[in-house]
């Protein structure tokens, strides 16, 4: 067996994004480690087997999100929520969010089309495989959905972006030099992508939880349906509008969860509840392996072994406070009680009497079990497998400021828990392996529901989708436990949404909090209200709570107060409070240089053009 050849394949396809299990299912034949280096892609042999379009698909994987990276702040979807109102980072404010991003790139910025030059690639030369396309069926509906997520995420920094079919050469004057098309046809072209990819992809059983699959191609379709529809529907009339048609969006993601039923087996046992109501939640993150957890449809799997000097698992499975990530107090009020009724966490007289670490202890013993299995609270293991470590328990936030640890404080003084495991063997931050959660079937049921009630204005039947999370914590049903909205704390999202809509985006939140959705969700939302005029906040604490720094200041109301215009994290513009620039920011703006060289481009609105 030809070693060197073998650590050119390692290098090519595994720091590529997959985990060594798949490598060793694709590779396993002898006869294809005889064939030419995988970096040759451009030679017409490279394309005649149905292994090696394994391979050049697979090494497109780094494009799934969940990446986990080099230092403190990469972890992954886990710390995606900082440019929201859920997490609160101890680097600083956030200036996107505050409309200071608003330099217009000379070149570059996020106009990249590296990622469709890539996939056109495949799409351009894949019939030369000499095997039948039953063999290559799986790699083909692969490339389907992997183009369709390239374009995803160009249509949402963009809006209307050219569709490019096949890759362009200098000589394609007419394609290089064409207008953006609308974000109607180019989202319409993205759905039948995902429709190609499900007709092709095998289910996750065929081809592992490594492998893109039906499952997780239906969940992405409902995604990026109930993205455009939202968008569509709520920044109608602005300068973000789009073109698509929101009810056909809302249908669309409709379809794709009853399309799961069908041909997926539905969802009764998917579930991951081994652990209990009081653990399950918590346990199905982090863990080293998700073959045998179906709620998860697709994974990938770090570890310094496999990505040698290109993640810090550690971080996640170890440390609490993702790279200085901590929830805000906002993301706290949006959690109910446990027994399914409204309440407001700011009520100090008659709910939330205790102060400091005590505090969350309090909130977990009030609140959907979710946030016990969430955030850290005192008595929750934190290393119980690693001399000197073992047996290490959570008894108050870390908050110390110094310049060594900022980069890993509970400034908020709620330490996010998803994710963390403390069975996890540690040597040093790189160590173990960790499997990400990169798809899983709770989103699918809760875009389902969201597009239901926005196309019918009405619930549909919870029994299989939102009553099934609940019950997994030990919740009560929400068929026949509404909430009352009136009461307790519900957000302003700057404009009305009916009671029952109100009740879904809270379930969406609180489910899937920390998994990098919030962002898009105020988003598509056009919910800047959500944070305009205000700074995040923390837990509530008093002079005497035993804390490990003095310098982080309260308000006046005794909460936690991290970006305090005064304190060591200042936040002076505006008064202190975020200002978002909606006329501008939802959308990205085109470089100076495409414009100039392609005169049929147009700028994004409030973004500077050629003079």
């Amino acid at each position: 067996m030809n070693n060197k050849l073998i650590k050119k394949i390692m290098r090519g396809v595994v720091v590529g994004g997959a985990s060594f299990s798949i490598i060793c299912s694709l590779f396993s034949c002898q006869k294809f480690l005889d064939r030419e280096p995988l970096d040759q892609v451009s030679t017409p042999a490279f394309w005649v087997t149905p292994q090696e379009l394994d391979a050049y698909i697979i090494n497109l994987y780094t494009w799934l999100p969940g990446q986990i990276g080099t230092d403190a702040g990469s972890m992954g979807s886990y710390s995606d929520d900082q440019v929201s109102d859920n997490m609160v980072q101890a680097s600083g404010y956030n200036r996107y969010m505050n409309g200071e991003n608003s330099t217009t790139p000379a070149s570059g910025g996020s106009w990249n089309w590296t990622a469709i030059r890539q996939i056109n690639t495949f799409f351009d030369n894949y019939k030369k495989c000499t095997a039948p396309f039953a063999a290559y069926q799986q790699t083909y509906g692969e490339a389907c959905f992997l183009k369709a997520l390239a374009y995803h995420n160009m249509v949402k920094a963009f809006g209307d972006v050219p569709w490019y079919s096949h890759v362009l050469s200098q000589t394609d004057s007419v394609e290089l030099f064409r207008p953006r098309d609308s974000r109607a046809l180019v989202v319409d072209s993205i759905l039948a992508l995902m429709d190609s990819s499900i007709k092709y992809l095998k289910p996750r059983a065929a081809v592992t939880v490594n492998r893109i699959n039906k499952e997780t191609a239906l969940i992405f379709k409902s995604r990026v349906a109930l993205f455009e529809g939202t968008w569509a529907k709520y920044h109608a009339g602005t300068p973000s509008a789009s073109s698509v048609d929101a009810n056909k969006m809302f249908q669309k993601a409709i379809d794709a969860y009853t399309q799961f039923k069908t041909d997926c087996g539905g969802f009764i046992g998917k579930l991951y509840k081994a652990d209990g109501t009081k653990e399950s939640y918590h346990n199905l993150f982090g863990k080293f392996d998700y073959a045998n957890v179906p709620e998860v449809t697709l994974s990938r799997t770090f570890s310094n072994a496999l990505f040698p000097n290109s993640c810090q698992t550690g971080y996640v499975l170890w440390e609490y406070g993702y790279g200085g990530c901590t929830w805000s107090l906002d993301m706290a009020r949006s959690y109910l009680k446990k027994d399914g009724t409204s309440v407001d966490i700011m009520d100090t007289i008659n709910v939330a009497t205790q102060t400091g670490a005590a505090w969350l202890t309090q909130m977990a013993d009030l609140l959907d079990p979710r946030f016990r299995q969430s955030i850290f609270v005192p008595g929750d293991y934190m290393y119980d497998n690693t001399p000197p470590y073992k047996d290490w328990v959570y008894k108050e936030p870390r908050m110390n400021l110094d310049a060594t640890r900022q980069a890993r404080s509970s400034i908020t003084g709620m330490a996010p828990k998803k994710g963390h495991n403390p069975s996890s063997i540690m040597k040093n931050y790189s160590d173990p392996a960790v499997a990400s959660v990169n798809f899983r079937i709770p989103e699918l049921m809760l875009n389902y529901v969201e597009a239901y009630v926005e196309l019918k204005g009405a619930l549909p039947d919870l029994s299989d989708n939102i009553d099934l999370l609940r019950d997994r914590v030990g919740m009560p049903a929400l068929t026949g436990n509404l909430p009352d909205v009136t009461k307790g704390f519900w957000p302003n999202y700057g404009y009305p949404v009916s009671n029952i809509l109100a009740i879904v985006r809270q379930e969406r939140r609180v489910e899937l909090a920390g998994e990098g959705f919030r962002t898009n969700d105020w988003k598509r939302w056009r919910a800047h209200a959500l944070f305009n005029g205000s700074r995040p906040k923390g837990f509530r604490y008093s002079s005497t709570d035993a804390l490990r720094s003095t310098l982080l200041k309260r308000d006046a109301g005794g909460y936690m107060d991290p970006y305090n215009p005064s304190g060591p994290i200042p936040f002076t513009a505006n008064g202190g409070v975020y200002k978002f620039n909606d006329q501008r920011d939802y959308l990205s703006p085109l470089p100076m240089d495409q414009l100039i060289k392609n005169k049929k481009l147009t700028q994004n609105p409030g973004w500077d053009s050629p003079k």
